[in-house]
């Protein structure tokens, strides 16, 4: 488990590195950057439109924040109602998971100060409803707290395939759909999954520390953390369920639109779907 954060902060520090050279070359150097390879690659996937992605990326994009609440906040109430200690503890790490990886995603958007694609490359299509309220692109915040909660369920519920397939399958559209949407390039997203993924493993490895900080701060000594009748991948797939169903109600009170925009000039065009 060491060698694995270890590994995810070098891969993290490389990221961070890369992206600050390319901001201090950026106006030396702005015609090779807008040909390099994650200008491609964010150019072959936001121009590559179809009807399906255009109907579900952009809910499934807005679902990320009701589901980080809803779900640590569902499994923690569930678990305390059924007296279980792993569950409340799994949702306690899950939650911590998040904060940490928030923290660090909003710290490193204000030290590297990268564009987003759609300010700093002509033609790029993207939905004003999904755009960010911040100005700053890597890394993206949205994949990092997605791959949060897939890494923190992984570890806690290595017998539950089902949870992980789906959890990653979500967080990996989530990924797509940032890039889709045209507010992340490819490279901010890999950042993202890193930092999701090693906050999530950071907190796991400091979890005995952690559950043992809670206990004592609601006095509650004395509970095991063991994994036995913990709760079913049914009830963590139907807090998912419960999150995107409010993701939905919300979702429809906000009319649809997307926009082209051309170096920071834009036009919007209303969709019904």
């Amino acid at each position: 488990m060491s060698r694995f954060i270890i590994f995810l902060i070098f891969c993290s520090l490389n990221l961070i590195y890369s992206e600050s050279q390319s901001q201090g070359f950026r106006d030396l150097e702005k015609e090779k950057l807008n040909t390099g390879i994650d200008v491609k690659l964010f150019r072959s996937i936001n121009n590559s439109r179809n009807g399906f992605s255009n109907t579900v990326l952009p809910i499934t994009d807005k679902s990320v924040l009701p589901l980080s609440i809803v779900l640590p906040f569902g499994m923690a109430g569930v678990a305390r109602y059924n007296t279980n200690y792993y569950d409340e503890n799994s949702a306690v790490l899950m939650m911590v998971s998040e904060l940490t990886s928030l923290g660090v995603t909003a710290g490193l958007k204000y030290i590297v100060k990268r564009e987003r694609p759609y300010v700093s490359l002509k033609d790029v299509y993207f939905r004003k409803d999904n755009s960010p309220t911040d100005r700053y692109s890597f890394p993206s915040g949205h994949t990092a707290t997605a791959f949060s909660i897939a890494t923190s369920l992984t570890l806690r519920y290595p017998d539950k395939p089902a949870v992980i397939a789906v959890s990653y399958l979500y967080a990996a559209l989530i990924g797509y759909g940032r890039i889709y949407l045209g507010v992340h390039y490819p490279s901010d997203v890999l950042g993202g999954m890193v930092i999701g993924s090693g906050s999530a493993a950071l907190v796991y490895a400091f979890r005995k520390d952690i559950i043992d900080f809670k206990n004592n701060l609601f006095n509650e000594k004395g509970r095991p953390d063991s994994n036995t009748g913990n709760m079913s991948a049914g009830a963590i797939l139907g807090l998912t369920i419960c999150a995107d169903v409010i993701n939905n109600i919300i979702n429809d009170l906000i009319s649809s639109n997307v926009t082209i925009s051309s170096n920071g000039n834009s036009f919007n065009a209303v969709i019904q779907f």
